[in-house]
């Protein structure tokens, strides 16, 4: 019997990478198109790891496949953004439950670093980068990978809504003003306070999203 031959995880992840990149930045719009036949090219590989590429942006909710017409880019919606909203209120105070008395000084300096970093730019991607970096030093330090990784496979999703929003107004002042004070908590190692702020934190910049796209979906409708 011949051997199997492996699966080409690296070319898959790779592009997988690129194209959620291209997608939460806001350079591969809602609705448009992702040709496998294209991609091979752009990518130099066969077929199958662009499919299975495919595949993965499917199931994170990145791209829909349509039966007929080939994958597209995932449309943005309020109720789906609300449904991301939620998801991440539920488990990242949980997360930050976990970790926080494993933080270290180091931890909480790089937080300060990255939040110096996001005052410092005025890129809309860049800040919701550092900001996912920010959340990600601190939950790192629960020890749940599997947590981690649905985590910031919601936020990567709601950072396409967050980047639509920004392009029309500026980075919120109180985001930093929250971000300065779930670094106190974990300095104060208040557990409790810390859950009950993240979920207030999610929800209420989850709110802005959610408004500017309601008003965007009023306005089609009109």
């Amino acid at each position: 019997m011949p051997p199997v031959r492996p699966k080409p995880i690296g070319n898959t992840e790779i592009i997988a990478n690129a194209l959620r990149d291209a997608i939460c930045s806001g350079s591969l719009r809602p609705g448009a198109p992702l040709k496998q036949d294209e991609l091979a090219v752009e990518f130099s590989v066969s077929h199958t790891p662009v499919r299975e590429a495919l595949k993965a942006l499917v199931s994170e909710g990145l791209a829909v496949l349509h039966h007929n017409r080939g994958c597209f880019v995932a449309d943005l919606s309020s109720s789906v953004a609300r449904e991301l909203m939620e998801f991440r209120a539920v488990l990242e105070p949980q997360l930050a439950g976990w970790a926080i008395n494993n933080l270290t000084e180091n931890d909480i300096e790089q937080g300060r670093a990255i939040m110096s970093k996001i005052d410092n730019t005025n890129s809309p991607a860049l800040r919701l980068r550092l900001a996912t970096d920010f959340h990600t030093i601190l939950y790192s330090r629960a020890n749940r990978p599997f947590f981690l990784q649905q985590v910031n496979r919601a936020r990567n999703n709601l950072n396409r809504y967050w980047q639509l929003a920004w392009s029309d107004q500026t980075f919120p002042v109180s985001t930093q003003d929250e971000h300065k004070k779930i670094l106190a908590l974990c300095v104060a190692r208040d557990r409790s306070s810390l859950m009950a702020f993240i979920q207030e934190h999610i929800m209420t910049s989850g709110e802005v999203v959610l408004g500017y796209l309601k008003n965007l979906e009023t306005n089609r409708v009109a």
